[in-house]
Formats: structure tokens, C-alpha cells, sequence
């Protein structure tokens, strides 16, 4: 074997140097250490999205509620200054509507006793909290347990029905729950009296939207018990805020309406939409997501009903 054979032998034998194995080295730990950071904060990142979504299924799915039961205020319903079909009152929301079953829900005149006096003696007709009304169609459709809007010439108020009775000549009674106030408009007769013509009710549809802050539990109710107060179920969990504000067609904002002051403006017959405001917050926390504490996010929905559009286009 020749001297050159032997040197090509121990050059192709020969391993790495000490440096280049340090670069080797170095390079590694610096890819290895930049895919560990990035599949790191890809799962911190994923686990962030997964509990915001948590809240924000929560948020759509009020907002998908909320949009459908505004776009039915008005139905059938006109409203007036001091008596609203849509109403706001902090944390709580009022939405009136005349209901189709298949058909609008009919109007039934008081019965009228043939007296000369324009109205009834204070009170019901049969009672304090009773009151006759005519058949139409030779039948009526209202039940205890209903809401019914009493209209007398262009005062409103609601009803709560404890009882109906049907009785001859084409008549039937209703007895209605003593109270001033439900679903926050007025209630009952107190001073109002009853017209002999121009008196009538008709069934309503009615959902209340509020927010326990006990429970933090955003609440909504289409019926009253027996004492007027909602029978609410559990929209969302977790609502550390809830806020309404009515939208006028001047362009301002109210947490209400007010048709009796000397403002013009706020009347009920001025509402043009509502403006929701919700703050959320997740049922679970993540160590590794907004350092262990509950994710809260703030979510904003605008509503403007066709049929408020339509009155004040009519106007």
C-alpha cells in the first residue's frame, strides 16, 4: 500500500471537529427550542379560543332570542305615548305583541246595559275585578292565566285573568288579578272608568327579559303566576351585566320612555329600535388562559322591529 492510499484512508476515517459539532449543537437546540415555544403558545392559544367560544355560543344564542322576540313587537299593536309595545327599564325588557292563532286574536266590546250614562260606576261590571263582555263570533278565546290589553277610548291597561265564565245571551265574564302594574305598564282600573261603548280587550303576547343579579342569571318569561310575577327560565348563565336602552327616532337613547313629561322626544309612539348590552363571563377558567380567571367579554345587539319602522313611516 502506498504512502497516498494511507492518507486518503485516514482523511475519509476522520470525524467531526470539536467546533463544528458545537455549531451542530447550537443550531439544534435553537430549532428545537423555537418549535417547542411555537407549539407551546399554539396550545395556549387553542385553549384560549375553545373557552371564548364557550361564551360566545352562550352570546349568540341570546342574541338569536333577543332579535326574534323584538322583531315582534308592535304586531297588530299600535303604540302611544304613555303605552309602548317595546319597553326598557334598566335591566329589563318588555315586548307586546297582539298574537295569530291562525288568526289575529279577536276584540270583544263590553257588554253594554242600555244605560244613558256614558260610563259604569267605578269598578268592574260584575264585581271589582269583574267584568262582562260579548261573544264575537259566538264564541271567545281567552283563558285564565292570559294577558288581555283592557282599551277604554285611548286609555290601555293590562289585565292578568284569574277566571272566565261563559254566560247567556251571547256574554262572557272575566276576573282579573288585583294589580297596578304588570309587565312595568299600568294594570287594573284604579280610577279609570268603564265605557259603555268603546271598552274592549284582546289577548296579548308578552316576554319579559331581565337579569338576576343574585344568581347572575339572564332570565326570560312569556307567562305570569297567579300573583303577577314572570315565570322565567334560564337564557344564560354567568351575565355580569345587562343593559337596554330604548332608540328613539330622533336619534337619542333612554333607559325608558316617558309619554307624560314635557319631553316630546321619549314618547312610546317615538321608539325606533333597542340597543343591548350584555357582559358575559366563562362557567370554566384554564390555568393557562388569562391567568386562571374567568374570560369576560362585553356584546353589543341593535334591534329595530318592522312594525315600529312601519308606524313611523306611517306617520
Amino acid at each position: 500500500m502506498s504512502l497516498t492510499t494511507t492518507q486518503n484512508t485516514r482523511r475519509a476515517r476522520r470525524g467531526f471537529t470539536l467546533p463544528e459539532v458545537l455549531i451542530a449543537m447550537t443550531v439544534g437546540m435553537v430549532v428545537i427550542v423555537s418549535a417547542s415555544s411555537f407549539s407551546v403558545q399554539s396550545w395556549k392559544t387553542r385553549r384560549g379560543w375553545t373557552v371564548k367560544e364557550l361564551v360566545d355560543r352562550n352570546a349568540r344564542f341570546v342574541g338569536l332570542s333577543l332579535a326574534r322576540d323584538v322583531q315582534e313587537a308592535g304586531i297588530s299593536m299600535e303604540s302611544t305615548q304613555d303605552f309602548a309595545s317595546l319597553g326598557t327599564f334598566g335591566d329589563t325588557i318588555t315586548i307586546l305583541s297582539v298574537p295569530y292563532e291562525p288568526d289575529e286574536a279577536p276584540v270583544y266590546p263590553i257588554f253594554n246595559d242600555g244605560d244613558t250614562l256614558p260610563t259604569y260606576p267605578p269598578g268592574g261590571t260584575c264585581g271589582a275585578f269583574c267584568i262582562e263582555f260579548m261573544r264575537v263570533g259566538g264564541t271567545f278565546r281567552v283563558a285564565p292565566g292570559d294577558l288581555v290589553r283592557l282599551q277604554i277610548g285611548s286609555t290601555r291597561r293590562l289585565l292578568l285573568l284569574t277566571a272566565v265564565k261563559g254566560l247567556a245571551n251571547n256574554k262572557f265574564q272575566i276576573e282579573f288579578l288585583e294589580a297596578t302594574s304588570l309587565f312595568n305598564r299600568p294594570a287594573g282600573l284604579d280610577s279609570v272608568l268603564l265605557e259603555r261603548s268603546g271598552t274592549t280587550i284582546q289577548k296579548l303576547n308578552a316576554v319579559r327579559y331581565w337579569l338576576d343579579r343574585d344568581s347572575k342569571e339572564l332570565k326570560r318569561a312569556e307567562r305570569l303566576d297567579s300573583g303577577g310575577d314572570p315565570i322565567g327560565a334560564v337564557m344564560a348563565s354567568n351575565v355580569e351585566n345587562f343593559e337596554a336602552r330604548l332608540q328613539f327616532v330622533s336619534g337619542n337613547e333612554s333607559i325608558s320612555y316617558n309619554g307624560l313629561d314635557a319631553d316630546t322626544l321619549n314618547d312610546g309612539n317615538d321608539i325606533i329600535g333597542i340597543k343591548v348590552r350584555a357582559e358575559i363571563r366563562s362557567d370554566r377558567s384554564d390555568p393557562a388562559v388569562n391567568g386562571g380567571l374567568p374570560v369576560s367579554r362585553w356584546y353589543t345587539w341593535k334591534v329595530a322591529p318592522r312594525n315600529l319602522l312601519y308606524e313611523k313611516n306611517r306617520m
